[in-house]
Parts: C-alpha cells; sequence; structure tokens
C-alpha cells in the first residue's frame, strides 16, 4: 500500500515571523519539542523562510535580545504537496540532505505552509505508531 504525505505529516506548523528574536524563537522549539520553526510573513502567512536549531547554536555568543530570525534563517526551503508518496518525499530529503520538508497546498493555493514532514515522523511511520507527540502546533 502506497501512503502518501498526508497520511504521515504532522498537521499544523509551528511558526514564527523573521522579527522575532532569537530568544522567542528557542523559547518556542524548547517547549514544543520541535526542531525548527517555519518562517511565515506576519500579515499573509505566506512562506519566507525556516530556522532551525542549527541556525541557532550558530548565534550562541549574539545578543539573543536583539537578533532576530531573519539574519539566521534560511530561504531556500525545501517544500511538497500532500499528494506525493511518502517514499518520494524521503528520497528528496535524502538527497538534499534535508531533514524535513514544508508542505504547502499545490498552487494557485495561497503558499502558506500547511503542515511539516520530517525524517522522525517517517520513523514513526515506520515503527507503526500511532499519533504524534512533534507534532507541530498552529500559531
Amino acid at each position: 500500500m502506497v501512503k502518501f504525505i498526508r497520511d504521515v505529516m504532522s498537521r499544523g506548523v509551528m511558526t514564527c515571523t523573521p522579527e522575532t528574536t532569537i530568544r522567542e524563537a528557542a523559547r518556542r522549539m524548547a517547549e514544543h519539542h520541535v526542531n525548527a520553526l517555519v518562517v511565515v510573513e506576519q500579515a499573509s502567512g505566506e512562506l519566507e523562510g525556516i530556522v532551525s536549531r542549527s541556525d541557532l547554536a550558530r548565534v550562541y555568543d549574539q545578543d539573543h535580545e536583539a537578533a532576530t530570525v531573519e539574519s539566521v534563517m534560511s530561504q531556500d526551503v525545501e517544500t511538497i504537496i500532500p499528494g506525493i508518496p511518502v517514499s518520494a518525499a524521503v528520497l528528496i530529503m535524502l538527497d538534499r540532505g534535508v531533514d524535513r520538508l514544508v508542505i504547502m497546498h499545490a498552487k494557485p493555493a495561497p503558499q502558506r505552509p500547511v503542515g511539516v514532514l520530517s525524517l522522525s515522523d517517517v520513523i514513526r511511520d515506520i515503527a507503526g505508531l500511532e499519533g504524534n507527540p512533534e507534532s507541530y502546533p498552529a500559531g
């Protein structure tokens, strides 16, 4: 049986804006047990980038209250639509060396993130575990 991204992905997206401080981004990641935040434009909710734990660790010595996510986020975000087989998504992640893909509605829908597929989601599915404690809550 072919499983699709929509069957395995974490629904909802833990987000921040480019203006979010490094401290606030780190707090959200720690409180929600996520490894990255999707960066969205505040007014439209459209995808701007992604900020990971590694991005934050690189700026450990900076002023965490003054520095913003915009200064460390990656704007080159790997995205995919939910109707693709998980096996194809895994190949994309491995080929591109990323741990997660941001799930978007197919165009011409507004380009707002609707979920995330991470390697953790894939491993949970292989293990046959129900639910997802690492899901990305909205907000």
